[in-house]
């Protein structure tokens, strides 16, 4: 029985978020680490929170929460609501496939908080950040 489910789910919204529209959006690509050097627009994929969700049974019932930052340079927030509402398209309401596990409804869409001015390395840009939950099955 696996132990966390954070890997195999971030693989699987990874492949989902190497679509040819978003990524010619975000010409800085997609990471799960923040870039030393990033080149803007890009996002980053956090993986935020995991916990057990079974109650009183056995087996493992996670649900994660996780969140897509979407930082640009652009001025204004145009360019990073545009990316960050294409990232919302592709994940809402949307069944993933997970390796070791099997997905228990669709990824839940919580809410989008834009940061206007944030700084990476000295530099300012924009970010807009959304939250979303996913709940996956062991499949032991």
């Amino acid at each position: 029985m696996p132990y966390s489910a954070a890997s195999p789910v971030t693989e699987a919204i990874y492949a989902r978020l190497q679509d040819a529209t978003l990524l010619a959006t975000l010409t800085g690509g997609v990471h799960d680490d923040v870039p030393q050097t990033p080149t803007y627009p890009f996002a980053w994929l956090e993986m935020f929170r995991e916990q057990d969700a079974r109650g009183l049974g056995t087996g493992g019932l996670p649900e994660i929460e996780f969140r897509t930052h979407v930082f640009s340079q652009f001025g204004g927030m145009a360019q990073a609501q545009e990316a960050n509402r294409l990232i919302v398209g592709l994940l809402k309401d949307y069944a993933l496939t997970v390796t070791g596990y099997a997905m228990c409804g669709h990824i839940f869409y919580r809410e989008t908080v834009t940061l206007p001015d944030e700084e990476i390395n000295g530099i300012k840009c924009h970010e807009a950040v959304s939250i979303f939950t996913v709940f996956v099955e062991d499949n032991a």
